[in-house]
């Protein structure tokens, strides 16, 4: 670089096409960019920009202003004579290199992917903790309120480890290796569940099924997780799922729905209306009982002369 250009170069707010015209040197992308990649078959935009307040048309527009904010499907179509089209050919040429290595060596197994975890050992945990702790704390109010300060020397009753023990041998964890879920054994639990078969190992039939799928992709494979879970995505397809889903709005309008307090989503949810009938009190139990009987049989209604219809 000379000292001519250097000195140019410095001075605040001079742009390389004001030196081109400085010197007289015709303004093309050869002379003012000369050895850039613009001066290669490249894509240009071909939709019409839209100016606004804070971003105004500029008086002088640079020449690299036509290349830029290019659209997505124009790029994904891109000719292989174009620079674009020769690097997606490259980039999914790369991406199926990784997709065939990952299917060539897939993990076995990742502790990272959990399919449920609804109810962990984590939660029973503190489920039972909580209630202990509970039980400890309600226990001494009640014998200070009652023995006053004599209430430590009968404070001996309370719920240690040994309950946690027994509350924690009527759950089992579910056998299936991407589920997390801890279900019940036995009754009498804690969270007054209903407890399945002794010899049951799995919390619910869809795991069941997902271990046996499981089984079979690991002989296939070699892998228990799911082939779209190590095997990478193309981002060609990538890009097709966002521009499925992806909505363009203005600025204002992404702002007012936020204010309002609404999602910016085109999914209009509707509230279901529930039709409440009439409530019918009986003064006895054998009354309830002959107005159910009349019910199966047919009748719509029964009004006791002993009851009174409430609505």
């Amino acid at each position: 670089m000379t000292k001519t250009v250097a000195a140019n170069l410095k001075l605040a707010g001079v742009a390389l096409i004001e030196i081109a015209e400085a010197k007289g040197i015709p303004i093309t992308l050869e002379n003012v960019y000369p050895g850039s990649i613009y001066t290669s078959n490249i894509l240009k935009a071909r939709h019409m920009a839209e100016y606004s307040k804070d971003f105004p048309k500029a008086k002088k527009p640079s020449l690299l202003e036509q290349f830029t904010n290019i659209d997505e499907v124009l790029l994904k179509r891109a000719s292989d004579k174009t620079l674009e089209g020769q690097a997606n050919i490259r980039i999914k040429k790369s991406e199926n290199t990784e997709r065939e290595l990952a299917m060539i060596m897939p993990p076995v197994y990742d502790r990272a992917y959990v399919e449920r975890s609804e109810f962990t050992i984590m939660d029973l945990y503190n489920d039972i903790v909580s209630l202990m702790e509970w039980y400890t704390i309600a226990t001494y109010l009640m014998r200070l309120l009652i023995f006053g300060t004599d209430a430590l020397s009968t404070y001996t009753e309370r719920l240690d480890w040994n309950y946690y023990r027994e509350q924690r041998r009527k759950f089992r964890k579910c056998r299936y290796k991407f589920c997390l879920n801890m279900f019940a054994v036995e009754g009498d639990n804690i969270r007054e569940q209903r407890p399945k078969r002794s010899d049951s190992r799995y919390c619910c039939e869809q795991c069941r099924k997902a271990d046996f799928d499981a089984t079979r992709r690991y002989k296939e494979h070699g892998s228990y997780l799911p082939v779209d879970y190590y095997k990478p995505i193309l981002s060609e397809s990538l890009g097709d799922k966002i521009r499925k889903r992806e909505v363009a709005a203005s600025y204002e309008k992404i702002e007012y729905q936020q204010t309002k307090k609404k999602v910016p989503s085109p999914v209009v949810l509707k509230e279901p209306k529930v039709k409440h009938g009439e409530v019918i009190t009986y003064k006895s139990l054998y009354d309830a009982k002959k107005a159910s009987e009349l019910a199966e049989s047919g009748f719509k209604k029964y009004y006791p002369p002993s009851g009174k219809v409430c609505i």
